[in-house]
């Protein structure tokens, strides 16, 4: 059996370094090749716009020691840009073109890549462009498949109308995140113009008007707002901050030598716009679900 001299050398005390410091972590650059996806907040002042922090990122909360949720998240998205040569179809049974189901793709990856592609709920227009632009998202980021989601024919309708929009979500946002949707932190709602914009401006207090394929991204101004029943409470609803408006940033067809979005521009330009019923452009001829004479069709 060995035995240790208790008069042994022992071996010199390693000095402790101070722990190494990490490189801050950074949002992507956008992707060579396609504009830039971020757009001003701010009404006005053109420029980039700070990328907000990603959605899974816990706010330490100082008092408590415990990590709080972020805060509410609503996600306002319009539908990809859409097929208007048919005459035969219906405005509500319109597909995307190739360039929209593009741009549909394009968007989500800036969205996943700015941590804004995990919503808990998706409240969908019951449109085919609304349901093929999810679809196009969705076979781009996988983790959307889990998100509970409702296609309403209701999203579909009241685009159309006038200042009534903003209304019906708050009503649809708070019935779908309650019951089985409770405890919802986030919820994306895929819909059309002129609807989209005119609430958008309505929750975030500036005016926002939406492209095809864009999203706007809103935070409730409040951490102390921990549901959607609270947030759009009729008595004492919350503010919602615009945090950015993430675009596609895929080339436009004319910008790529062809003229098919110009076309439709110009279309709607010379029937009256493109919301107009019967008279072409984005917004199309149609009757599609939900649609009435009085009410023209949401774009």
């Amino acid at each position: 059996m060995l035995s240790i001299s208790s008069g042994a050398a022992r071996a010199p005390a390693r000095s402790r370094l101070p722990p190494a410091r990490l490189p801050r972590a950074r949002f992507a650059a956008p992707l060579a090749g396609r504009r830039s996806r971020w757009r001003e907040a701010s009404p006005g002042s053109p420029g980039p716009h700070r990328a907000p922090p990603p959605a899974q990122a816990l706010r330490a909360d100082p008092g408590s020691g415990a990590s709080a949720p972020p805060p509410l998240r609503l996600i306002m998205l319009r539908h990809s840009d859409s097929c208007t040569e048919d005459e035969s179809l219906k405005d509500h049974d319109r597909p995307l073109t190739a360039w929209g189901r593009a741009a549909a793709g394009a968007l989500c990856a800036n969205l996943a890549a700015e941590g804004w592609a995990e919503p808990d709920l998706i409240l969908c227009s019951a449109s085919l462009r609304s349901r093929e632009t999810l679809a196009e998202m969705r076979a781009v980021h996988p983790p959307l498949e889990s998100a509970r989601v409702e296609f309403l024919g209701s999203l579909y309708a009241v685009a159309a109308m006038d200042g009534v929009t903003a209304d019906h979500l708050r009503e649809t946002v708070r019935r779908f995140s309650a019951g089985d949707g409770a405890g919802a932190r986030c919820v994306m709602c895929v819909g059309h113009n002129k609807g989209w914009s005119e609430a958008t401006s309505e929750f975030a207090g500036a005016e926002v008007n939406l492209d095809v394929a864009t999203a706007a991204l809103l935070e409730a101004s409040s951490g102390d707002v921990g549901t959607f029943q609270e947030a759009f409470d009729d008595d004492a609803p919350c503010a919602w901050r615009l945090a950015g408006v993430v675009a596609h940033g895929v080339a436009e067809p004319r910008d790529q030598g062809g003229d098919a979005r110009a076309n439709k521009k110009e279309k709607a330009k010379e029937g009256g716009g493109e919301g107009d019923p019967g008279q072409g452009g984005e917004g199309g001829p149609g009757d599609g679900e939900g649609w009435n004479p009085s009410m023209g069709v949401p774009a």
